[in-house]
């Protein structure tokens, strides 16, 4: 690095201009990711970090929304040109070199695991991954799947696990606490649902789904306590004619 990561604005993580369009922000990303991912860097702690301030800065950037706010807290106007600032991740262009040293044959399991719990196989899909837990219990598409195959199973707690892992990793993204979300309504936990659903707007408070899910989940709960007040209403009825 030449300088603290943390002191830099998000063009400059990524190394692109403050007019760059959306295809190069996602190309400069996905250039970085593959270099950065924990399975390339052996989960080194000062490179990991520096992954989750791509992710970071990507999440803002990519978001028309997110950069327009970032923007004008910046300060960033029409005649602002590419940082003049060297890289923050000062690495060679191996390219195949890069791509080597992923774990090929995990991401051949879990787009098969996903087609397989698509077509209803959550148990096959399961016993495909479990093995990788070992070796890959940080990676969150591994998770992200394993959650669905548990979920399709009725394994609410361990979906949740695995999901709770996810939003550890990849904290910034609205999108992961959503899922954790729908796994708690499944197993009829709205309160922690509701939270779920909190964190997600704390990261997007503009995020559609995310908003529309609270106000249904609300309704439940709300709905859950008429019914309830209705029942301790008739039994206290029932009880005080017993009584006469």
């Amino acid at each position: 690095m030449t300088h603290n990561i943390e002191d830099t604005n998000y063009y400059e993580i990524l190394n692109v201009s403050c007019r760059a369009s959306h295809d190069e922000i996602e190309d400069a990303y996905h250039s970085y990711a593959r270099k950065l991912h924990p399975d390339v860097t052996g989960n080194n702690p000062e490179l990991t970090e520096i992954y989750m301030f791509v992710n970071q800065a990507y999440h803002v950037l990519s978001n028309p929304d997110e950069r327009r706010k970032y923007d004008e807290l910046i300060g960033v106007d029409e005649t602002s040109g590419k940082p003049e600032s060297k890289p923050i991740i000062a690495y060679e262009e191996t390219g195949a070199a890069d791509m080597k040293l992923l774990d090929a044959k995990l991401m051949r399991s879990t787009r098969q695991a996903e087609k397989l719990c698509r077509k209803g196989n959550y148990w096959e899909a399961a016993r495909m991954l479990e093995k990788y837990m070992n070796t890959h219990p940080d990676n969150p598409h591994l998770r992200k799947v394993l959650a669905i195959a548990a979920t399709g199973m009725n394994r609410y707690h361990e979906a949740v696990n695995h999901m709770k892992i996810v939003c550890k990793i990849e904290y910034h993204d609205p999108e992961n606490y959503i899922k954790l979300s729908r796994i708690y309504v499944q197993a009829d936990q709205l309160q922690l649902a509701e939270r779920a659903l909190n964190e997600a707007l704390s990261w997007n408070s503009e995020h559609e789904e995310a908003k529309q899910m609270l106000k249904e989940i609300r309704e439940l709960r709300d709905a859950g306590r008429s019914i309830f007040t209705r029942v301790l209403r008739k039994l206290s009825y029932a009880f005080k004619h017993e009584e006469e």
